[in-house]
């Protein structure tokens, strides 16, 4: 028998507990977000859901589970597309060496200089590692005449 994958198994969970129409934007009040959750942590103890990783308390990984598939599946978010509200925010996470350099930083007895030293380290290392992200400036929200004034224009 083939386990469901999570977002299969928290869409029909939520489907489970409250009426909807795919696309709809799906709000739970706390009951039902804690019915949810007993139903998906009842699927992964009878093992019927993909677990990649062990996870030591399962009510938490659900409850953050299901946060996460109400936000990006489009079934249940309005079917909008989900968007990053931080790109690259997360950014060094899994760095090594910005994990040990942060490690250092915590260490005993360090001096101002020497935590300020840690500091533009891990900046440098960011620099590297983080994504590039591009905003859009929309000029039609910005007022003509500050655009005139900077000697720009809306096109």
């Amino acid at each position: 028998m083939s386990k469901t994958n999570q977002k299969t198994a928290v869409y029909n969970a939520v489907k489970s507990v409250v009426s909807f129409e795919d696309n709809d934007v799906v709000q739970l009040t706390k009951d039902e977000k804690s019915t949810v959750v007993s139903i998906l942590v009842a699927g992964f103890e009878a093992d019927e859901i993909e677990l990649k990783n062990p996870q030591t308390d399962l009510k938490k990984y659900c409850g953050g589970l299901l946060n996460n598939w109400l936000r990006k599946d489009t079934r249940m978010n309005g079917g909008s597309a989900y968007v990053t509200k931080n790109p690259g925010s997360r950014a060094g996470s899994g760095d090594a060496m910005i994990k040990n350099l942060k490690l250092l930083k915590q260490k005993e007895g360090l001096t101002t200089e020497e935590i300020a030293k840690i500091d533009s380290a891990i900046a440098d290392r960011l620099a590297v590692i983080k994504p590039k992200v591009e905003k859009k400036v929309d000029l039609n929200e910005i007022p003509a005449e500050l655009l005139a004034s900077l000697g720009l224009e809306i096109e």
